[in-house]
């Protein structure tokens, strides 16, 4: 009866004419039943009412409100509706829904559900990092989410799309292990995790995947002929292979048994034709090319295709008309321009071969390449004023007006379909139509290239096509990474993808720019940090142990609430235009008391970044040791991770077309020596010498001419030497005691320095890293890992261009970067300063000559160009200051929260600070950090083993090693502290044992029966740490 009461006296739980089984089960409705409800007419009957229900009582809200005392409808309605317009596919409706309740209600914050169903909807409309950042959300509040396994999917997808390819092979990969329920199959997950390896170039393992996922049994025909199919592509593109025909046999053979299974797809059938078309069987070739377009929408790849097979039989006629079919359909297909105009220029048509080359350099969607530009400028000229000239000569082909006024071909509009709609993006890998130029063809193309002006019109005519191929080679990784999404089951406004895709991530919880500065929250803790260990873990002793929920099973550093932290909102006012480009703070360091002294580090510590000058003189630093003749002279095969990178100004980054400006900036990753880099810093050096000297004496020359200038020289690719490993004692001594000069705030090891209270060894951060450029060398936007601070020096003899922003500003950034659609932690990208500007952001920009030291305090972003030929040496250092730690901590469960990696183990680390450290009362503010981040680990250490104890399971005690590594998870890369689960590789002849969190393992095992279990510190040293751990008088010290 009292349920009964209750259920009237809600409104959001009674809804008229249902019964008490049916509300109860509309209750009960979530994001957690999408995809695994039973729509049936009765449910969507049901649903129905509900939303009829729940839309008529917000009709009768705005009336309620103006009637004095009465109650208000819990803004929790506004989340109901939302679940409920997403079961039933409503994405617009339920995304304003979600929306309006993330603004009335906090509760929100704590919803992984809510989350689950946000991002959902964002992942329906295609605003793939909105959708990360709510999945993300939902797996931080609850890491055994339900659903958790679709989360993880889902996270793979959108990180492949990114082009983030660990990061998503890691989702994959935890995917596999998860037990939740899922509604894809570890086939599809095999797919997906193939196709990461294809793109990135390891395809002998992409085989691998492929051949394991085409032999499972339970496979389904679907999968499996998309599997071929993609396998089929992978032989025809890839030299790695073998030898042509033996690769083209295999793709054919893969190509005819995905048929077997899918006879149907279209584009199979287009791919089966390029296959015949480069083993030169053309009737093959042409009847699979029909097959494709009577099976699939017309489509522009396969009529560019038929023109280049009818070009190679010398049917003109034939190739002229496929070629026009493609540009109907596709007016921005590039390579149908590029051939069109080839073929028009071959038979001297060359007005018309001019007009075919400008419609693909203007409209088209791929970048031409410099030789066609080139050939059309040349075109150009020579035809200038003489175009009746050329009209009189006979011509082999119709005009190209005339060609395009032809009436699109009936089999086109025959084999068209509409697009077909699917029920979820599905991010499958779409295999990219281009021809990879063979090793032969390369030959030839060089060839022709280094003797261009020698050649005949046939032998020009055959330049040409082979840089059009090669043109659309080099776009082969970028389309092949550009994964295709499908639509969504129900419409979706233009509008709405657009104004996600153009404002700001709408429900990003920016944290207020007016809450309580840190001290006043540390006051307001104050009773609570100054509690003793046996106090602290008393507050436990009503935790009913063996049944408890994750909530209490959770480390959070920052708070008790469990909630995340928050990007800061831009600072408020704004500032005016003229303050945002400041200078950056200098100091010319005039003697060594100077450098070394108190006034010159609490100078630093109150700057976002500065430079430090003539402090290598003063303190006489050596920096020749860390030159290339010196580095190559100590360790020539020392290694050396390269980037490879597009050379461009400093204020520019643009894309591959060299058309637009974007945030994403791009490299490909390799390894090589120090000597081999060294020389090609030599050799690029002695390059641009005689280029100098060859501009000068073209300059000279066009003095006396009155000709028009020549074009800039289009952007190169560019080698960065980075990350070359320093800490090895055995090698760089000498390197390492030279720095031991510099004062105590920014030496690599020193007592005011936190990370130096680390064991054990964390490249780059405690140790040094050396960086070795040429001009146009960029290092991308960010901030260093956990906000520690920063320290720089120019070795010379080049200058290095920086671009700093105060750590202030960093929310703002994060936001720029999801609108350019890179993410701000997984992703590498270059601001726009335009950009910047305009969301008025202040940016430090400033030259570091050599000698020169940049300081970066905490949190700063950042990023550096080379201007000349030099190396940089780098490392961090976490001064022993409030902010310094709290920006740590912050950082710490960001990234937590983020799925990145916090190479400083944080709880680690505060430990040891607290087992080193004597806190004097002036830093009183940093000891409460520490002893927060002290209470929380210990008491989640006393509620672990607690826990486990009620569940039947010991943990077996096993001290840490001295100089033992700190442990993070293998699944989710958290920082595993004090209670190790330990886990047996099950991956063949493997005898590895890893270390998982909580979490995870119960992901492996639930029982935990198959994990031992040990922990390294006994609660009781915990608590005499932490004891300890108090602010003495700084006068008895």
């Amino acid at each position: 009866m009292d349920s009964k009461e209750g259920i009237k006296e809600d409104p959001i739980k009674s809804i008229p004419g249902l019964s008490l089984a049916d509300q109860q089960r509309i209750q009960d409705f979530d994001s957690r039943h999408y995809d695994y409800l039973d729509m049936s007419v009765p449910t969507l009957a049901l649903i129905s009412k509900a939303l009829a229900h729940y839309n008529a009582l917000l009709v009768q809200e705005p009336e309620k409100a103006k009637q004095p005392g009465a109650s208000l409808l819990n803004p929790q309605i506004f989340c109901r509706l939302g679940h409920l317009y997403l079961l039933v596919l409503e994405w617009e409706k339920a995304l304003a829904c979600y929306q309006t309740f993330y603004i009335k209600s906090s509760l929100s914050r704590k919803d992984p559900y809510f989350y689950y169903g946000l991002g959902l909807v964002y992942y329906q409309l295609e605003c793939y990092l909105g959708a990360a950042f709510a999945f993300q959300h939902a797996l931080y509040l609850d890491p055994g989410f339900a659903r958790s396994n679709e989360i993880l999917f889902r996270l793979g997808l959108i990180f492949k799309y990114l082009e983030i390819y660990d990061v998503a092979h890691r989702f994959f990969r935890r995917t596999m292990t998860d037990p939740s329920p899922f509604t894809e199959t570890k086939e599809m997950i095999n797919f997906h995790i193939g196709h990461i390896y294809e793109l990135q170039g390891r395809y002998e393992t992409a085989k691998k995947y492929y051949e394991q996922v085409i032999q499972s049994p339970t496979c389904d025909n679907q999968l499996r002929a998309d599997v071929l199919r993609q396998m089929g592509w992978m032989f025809h593109t890839v030299e790695d292979f073998g030898e042509r025909s033996m690769r083209e046999g295999q793709a054919i053979k893969c190509l005819t048994k995905s048929l077997e299974h899918d006879p149907n797809n279209g584009q199979t059938w287009y791919f089966m034709g390029r296959c015949y078309a480069a083993m030169m069987r053309v009737h093959d070739a042409f009847a699979a090319y029909r097959s494709s377009i009577d099976k699939s929408e017309a489509n522009a790849d396969t009529w560019c295709s038929i023109g280049t097979l009818y070009q190679q039989q010398n049917q003109p006629m034939d190739a002229l008309q496929a070629y026009v079919c493609a540009v109907q359909l596709d007016k921005t297909h590039s390579p149908a321009w590029f051939d069109l105009g080839m073929l028009y220029e071959g038979l001297k048509q060359f007005p018309d071969a001019l007009h075919c080359y400008q419609n693909g350099i203007k409209h088209g969607k791929t970048a031409a390449t410099p030789s066609i530009i080139q050939r059309a400028e040349l075109l150009e000229n020579s035809i200038k004023g003489s175009f009746a000239a050329f009209d009189s000569v006979p011509k082999t082909l119709p005009h190209l007006e005339e060609a395009l006024a032809l009436p699109i071909a009936a089999e086109l509009t025959a084999g068209h379909r509409p697009p077909q709609t699917v029920k979820k993006t599905s991010l499958l890998p779409e295999p990219s139509d281009n021809i990879a130029l063979s090793n032969q063809q390369m030959q030839v193309l060089n060839m022709l290239k280094q003797h261009e002006s020698q050649l005949d019109p046939a032998q020009q005519v055959l330049l040409a096509t082979l840089q059009a191929q090669f043109m659309v080679q080099q776009q082969e990784q970028q389309l092949q990474n550009n994964t295709k999404t499908s639509a969504s089951n129900n419409t979706v406004s233009p509008a709405t993808i657009q104004a996600l895709k153009d404002k700001p991530f709408p429900l990003l919880p920016f944290a207020s720019s007016t809450r309580l500065p840190l001290s006043e929250r540390l006051e307001a803790m104050d009773e609570l940090i100054r509690k003793s260990a046996s106090e602290v873990l008393a507050e436990c002793s009503s935790l009913e142990y063996g049944k408890l929920s994750s909530d209490h099973l959770k480390l959070n550093l920052l708070n008790e609430t469990g909630l995340p932290p928050t990007p800061p909102a831009a600072p408020m006012p704004h500032l005016p235009k003229s303050a945002l480009h400041p200078l950056a703070p200098s100091v010319f360091v005039e003697n060594k008391k100077e450098a070394l002294s108190k006034d010159m580090e609490d100078y630093l510590l109150r700057q976002p970044c500065a430079i430090l000058k003539n402090l290598s003189n003063v303190l006489r630093l050596d920096l020749s040791l860390f030159s290339t003749k010196t580095l190559v002279e100590t360790a020539p095969d020392h290694q050396i991770e390269v980037r490879t990178q597009k050379k461009q100004r400093s204020e520019d980054n643009f894309d591959s077309s060299n058309s637009e400006r974007i945030w994403k900036c791009e490299s490909v990753r390799n390894w090589s020596t120090v000597s081999k880099y060294g020389m090609y810093q030599a050799q690029e050096f002695q390059k641009a010498l005689q280029e100098d000297s060859e501009n000068k004496s073209i300059s000279d020359s066009d003095s006396n001419n009155s000709g028009p200038s020549k074009k800039a020289k289009k952007s190169s690719m560019i080698r960065f030497g980075t990350n070359v490993d320093l800490s090895d004692t055995n090698i760089w001594r000498i390197q390492l005691a030279e720095l031991d000069k510099l004062p105590p705030l920014v030496k690599v090891k020193a007592a005011k320095n936190m990370l130096s209270h680390l064991d054990h060894t964390i490249l780059g951060m405690n140790s040094v890293q050396l960086y070795m450029k040429i001009p146009g060398c960029r290092t991308p936007g960010h901030q260093e890992n956990l906000n520690f601070c920063s320290v720089n020096i120019n070795i010379g003899p080049g200058d290095c261009e920086w671009f700093c922003v105060a750590h202030e500003y960093w929310g703002v950034i994060q936001q720029l970067c999801e609108k350019n659609d890179v993410h701000f932690l997984h992703g590498s990208w270059w601001p726009n300063l335009n950009d910047l500007r305009n969301a008025n952001v202040p940016v430090y920009r400033f030259v570091q000559k050599p000698g020169d030291l940049v300081w970066v305090n905490s949190g700063t972003v950042h990023w550096v160009q080379a201007l000349g030929w030099c190396n940089n040496i780098a490392w961090n250092v976490g001064p022993f200051t409030a902010e310094q730690y709290y920006l740590g901590t912050e950082r710490y469960e960001w990234n937590k929260l983020q799925n990145f990696k916090s190479i400083v183990p944080m709880v680690h680390l505060t430990w040891a600070v607290a087992v080193n450290v004597l806190f004097e009362k002036k830093d009183e503010q940093m000891w409460k950090l520490v002893r927060l981040t002290l209470r929380r680990s210990m008491r989640y250490c006393q509620v672990l083993l607690e826990h486990l104890k009620a569940m039947g399971k010991t943990a077996k005690y096993q001290a840490r090693d001295k100089n033992e590594n700190a442990h993070y998870c293998k699944d989710c890369d958290l920082e595993v502290f004090n209670i190790l689960f330990i886990i047996k590789e099950k991956e063949k002849d493997s005898s590895e044992y890893v270390v998982r969190c909580y979490d995870c393992a119960r992901k492996i095992d639930k029982d935990l029966k198959t994990i031992l279990i040990l922990h390294q510190y006994r609660v009781k040293e915990l608590m005499e740490i932490y004891d300890r751990c108090v602010l003495i008088d700084s006068s008895s010290s």
